[in-house]
C-alpha cells in the first residue's frame, strides 16, 4: 500500500524500460530522468512517447548527467542503462548519492548486483527484473508490445524493507509485481529469456519469432536451456521447467521485435553478451562444467561486435 507521501524516484538511463518506467510511476509520485547530451535536452523540451500497446504522452523533469547536482536522500534510485554501462554510471552516481540510498538494479545479464556491490557497497541494492516487451523507435519514442511482469529481489536487510516501498510504488503504477528469494534466482530466472533468445536472433539478423518458428532455432535455445539450468544449479539456484518454458511463452508475445542485441549488433554498439552467454560459459568453467553452446554464442557475438567496429572505422 503506497503512503500518502511516497517516495521520490529517480530514473538514471532513458533507454525503452527507463522511459517506460518514468511514464507509469509519474502518475503515483515525483520522477525524475537523469540522460545524456541531446537527449537530455530533447527529452526535457519535448517530453516521450509511448506506442503500440500503450498510447500517451509524458513529460518528467529531466537533469543532464554531466551537471552539478544530487540525488534527495530520500529518493529510490532505478539504474535502467545497459550492463555494459553499470560501470560507468555508479562511477558518476557514488559522490551524488548518500548513505544508505536505495539502489534499483534494472539490467539483464548475470553478476549485475554484484558488480554493484563491489562498486557502491554504501547503498542497499534491490535487482529489478523487468519482463517488458519495449523497445526505443526513436529518441524520445518507445514502442510498447506488452508488459508481462517485474521481479524484485534483495538478500538483506534494510533493503527489503526498501524493496516493499519499490514494490508498493510499481503496484499502483499498474505493474505485476512479484518478488525472487534472492538476487541470484531473480538474476537467473530474468536473463533465460536473453540467454535462449537475443544472441541466436542477433547473429541471424531476426525477429523474436524466428525461435519459434525454425526447428533449429528452437532447438538451439533449448540447449542453452540446458546447459543455463545446470550451471544456476551449481550455483545454488534451482530453475524449474516453467521457467525454462515461460521463454517460450514471452517470445510468442513478442514475435515481430528485434531484440535490443540484435539492435546493438546493428548501430555498431557493445552488447551485453558478456554478462550473458559469456557469463553462463565462465561460471561453467569456474564449477568444473561445460556450456559449449553457450561459448560458441558469445564468441560468435563477440566476432560480430569485432567486425561491427572494423567496418564503421575503415
Amino acid at each position: 500500500m503506497l503512503t500518502s507521501n511516497p517516495r521520490p524516484i529517480w530514473i538514471v538511463g532513458p533507454g525503452a524500460v527507463g522511459l517506460h518506467l518514468a511514464a507509469r510511476l509519474a502518475d503515483v509520485t515525483a520522477v525524475t530522468l537523469v540522460a545524456r547530451g541531446s537527449r537530455a535536452r530533447a527529452l526535457g523540451e519535448d517530453g516521450f512517447e509511448l506506442t503500440g500497446a500503450e498510447q500517451r504522452r509524458a513529460r518528467v523533469p529531466v537533469v543532464e548527467a554531466e551537471a552539478e547536482w544530487m540525488i534527495p536522500p530520500e529518493a529510490i534510485v532505478l539504474v535502467a542503462v545497459k550492463a555494459t554501462q553499470l560501470a560507468e554510471t555508479l562511477r558518476t552516481l557514488a559522490p551524488r548519492m548518500t548513505q544508505g540510498q536505495v539502489l534499483g538494479l534494472c539490467q539483464n545479464g548475470l553478476g549485475v548486483a554484484a558488480l554493484a556491490a563491489e562498486m557502491a557497497p554504501a547503498t542497499a541494492q534491490v535487482r529489478v527484473a523487468c519482463w517488458l516487451g519495449t523497445g526505443l523507435v526513436g529518441p524520445t519514442t518507445v514502442r510498447v508490445a506488452g508488459v508481462f511482469q517485474l521481479e524484485l529481489a534483495a538478500d538483506a536487510e534494510p533493503a527489503r524493507s526498501h524493496m516493499s516501498e519499490l514494490q508498493g510504488l510499481l503496484t499502483a503504477g499498474g505493474y505485476p509485481v512479484s518478488c525472487a528469494t534472492s538476487i541470484a534466482a531473480c538474476e537467473w530466472r530474468k536473463s533465460l529469456w536473453n540467454l535462449a533468445v537475443s544472441g541466436p536472433c542477433a547473429l541471424l539478423d531476426a525477429a523474436n519469432g524466428a525461435i519459434l518458428d525454425v526447428p533449429e532455432l528452437r532447438a538451439l535455445a533449448q540447449s542453452l536451456l540446458v546447459e543455463a539450468r545446470a550451471v544456476a544449479a551449481a550455483e545454488g539456484v534451482a530453475l524449474a521447467d516453467a521457467d525454462l518454458e515461460r521463454v517460450f511463452t514471452s517470445t510468442e508475445k513478442t514475435r515481430a521485435n528485434h531484440n535490443a542485441m540484435l539492435q546493438d549488433l546493428r548501430r555498431g554498439a557493445a552488447t551485453e553478451i558478456a554478462f550473458l552467454n559469456g557469463a553462463v560459459a565462465r561460471l561453467a568453467e569456474r564449477h568444473g562444467l561445460t556450456a559449449p553452446t553457450h561459448a560458441t554464442v558469445a564468441r560468435l557475438v563477440a566476432a560480430r561486435e569485432a567486425l561491427g567496429r572494423a567496418s564503421s572505422t575503415g
